[in-house]
């Protein structure tokens, strides 16, 4: 009898425990799932026990899931089969500059999804041999990404400026080496002193007197050259006004 009682009080309390542990794994594991429209969140809690079994909630992680999946590649369906596709005009110089830093990170990333979509598009009607729905876009988004990206390195030309006084992030000069070439040098640090360095030494910052005949013959070539490309130009221009005469040929 009293075996019997020992052994059902050792089950309830095992049952026990492993309802507790469960409980609290199940606190642990907890995944709360948020649902709106055209948006979803998923939020999941990090967590760890404690040393007395006590749960202490960290920070959430959320992320969001994609809308269309592959489809982000190509165009809206209501475009496909279309000859043209109205679409706006790049982003300006001016437009941008009004912008905040956070708003033309988004901006970048939009525009490059945008030129991804489209050179997607394009790939495709090639395949097809097809003529692509205004392909001007591509080049509209292209113009968009280099006037961002300019706006971008002004504003952090000015900031380097403003702390620095360096316009280049990585200072330098224009140095001629021995060849009688003048280039644009960034400067370099190094761990010992320039007249000790055997490596800088070895760089000749200078025009020995023997190249500057050299020099002279070099610029006389180019000289050269290009006077026999303008030459050229001119016989091409003279030949075509006597082949079509009511053509108007450029001057330049």
């Amino acid at each position: 009898m009293w075996g019997g009682l020992t052994v059902k009080m050792a089950t309830s309390s095992s049952a026990g425990r492993i309802f507790t542990l469960c409980r609290n794994f199940q606190n642990v594991l907890k995944v709360t799932s948020v649902t709106k429209p055209q948006h979803s969140t998923i939020s999941f809690n990090k967590c760890y026990l404690g040393l007395h079994g006590s749960v202490q909630h960290c920070r959430a992680l959320h992320t969001s899931i994609s809308r269309r999946g592959l489809d982000e590649f190509f165009d809206f369906p209501e475009n496909r089969g279309e000859t043209t596709v109205k679409s706006g005009a790049p982003w300006t110089a001016k437009q941008l500059r009004t912008k905040s830093n956070e708003d033309l990170h988004k901006l970048w990333y939009v525009l490059l999804k945008e030129k991804n979509m489209l050179l997607t598009l394009e790939q495709e009607a090639k395949r097809q041999r097809l003529q692509m729905p205004s392909p001007e876009r591509i080049r509209k988004v292209e113009r968009s990404m280099i006037r961002l990206e300019t706006v971008v390195n002004e504003r952090e030309t000015a900031l380097r400026l403003l702390q620095t006084g360096q316009e280049k992030g990585r200072p330098g000069d224009w140095r001629k080496n021995k060849f009688g070439y003048v280039y644009w040098y960034r400067f370099k640090e190094y761990a010992i002193p320039w007249y000790m360095n055997k490596r800088y030494k070895r760089k000749q910052f200078y025009t020995p007197n023997f190249v500057e005949p050299h020099i002279r013959l070099r610029i006389e070539k180019h000289m050269r050259e290009r006077a026999r490309k303008k030459t050229l130009q001119k016989q091409t221009r003279e030949k075509l006004r006597e082949k079509f005469p009511q053509m108007k040929v450029s001057a330049s």
